[in-house]
């Protein structure tokens, strides 16, 4: 900066978020804003080449979506029965879940960052005003692997939750394909979220960090 005005500035676009890449359109449509503005200030801009930068973008899409997974564990009740909404409410908020807008019990850590999600198994949301009366054949716990940083102690702290509630409600842990969920079963996943974030390091976009969570939304 000089003390009458900038020497440099810089115009930053993402390439891209779970919508996609961006497109060429939309790339053009950038290059040509920032030569507008250049040529306004009496700048010289200097853009990247379109065709070569939506290269860089579709690769960057591809990564993402290679590593864009999301790991649950199913809670389902025994014999046809149900939870009923009250319990788990109960049990949710006794563990560290707040209720929020979107009829999910989110878990926080004290950061605000969220960690894991808890969901209905069945299609209702977990709303406030409907919990005294809902009754559900299971609920889900959901961890968003790219969002979240130190994932295998998040994960073992998912797990830990996973069994308290499967416990205290009688239930049967399951994968989403309604097969109980074993120690190996459980290792698995874990395993395959340790691979995921690994590669997510080796490619500089540590999972959890400000970059994730703008590629990852």
């Amino acid at each position: 900066v000089e003390s009458d005005g900038y020497v440099h500035l810089k115009g930053c676009l993402q390439l891209a978020d779970r919508a996609g890449p961006i497109s060429e359109v939309n790339l053009s449509k950038f290059r040509d804003l920032v030569q507008d503005f250049s040529s306004q200030v009496h700048a010289i801009a200097e853009c990247p080449d379109i065709v070569s930068t939506h290269e860089k973008a579709v690769i960057l899409d591809k990564f993402c979506a290679e590593v864009d997974v999301m790991i649950g564990i199913n809670i389902i009740s025994k014999d046809d029965g149900a939870f009923v909404g009250t319990k788990i409410r109960a049990l949710a908020e006794a563990s560290g879940f707040r209720l929020e807008s979107e009829g999910i019990f989110k878990y926080r850590d004290d950061s605000n960052n969220m960690l894991f999600t808890l969901n209905n198994y069945e299609s209702s949301p977990f709303l406030p005003e409907n919990m005294k009366s809902l009754t559900t054949h299971g609920v889900t716990f959901l961890l968003d692997v790219p969002r979240v940083a130190h994932g295998e102690r998040v994960f073992d702290q998912m797990t830990h939750l996973a069994k308290i509630f499967s416990n205290t409600l009688g239930g049967i842990m399951v994968d989403d394909n309604r097969v109980p969920l074993s120690d190996s079963g459980i290792q698995k996943s874990k395993q395959q979220l340790i691979e995921i974030q690994t590669s997510m390091k080796k490619n500089y976009i540590d999972a959890g960090s400000a970059s994730a969570m703008r590629l990852f939304v």
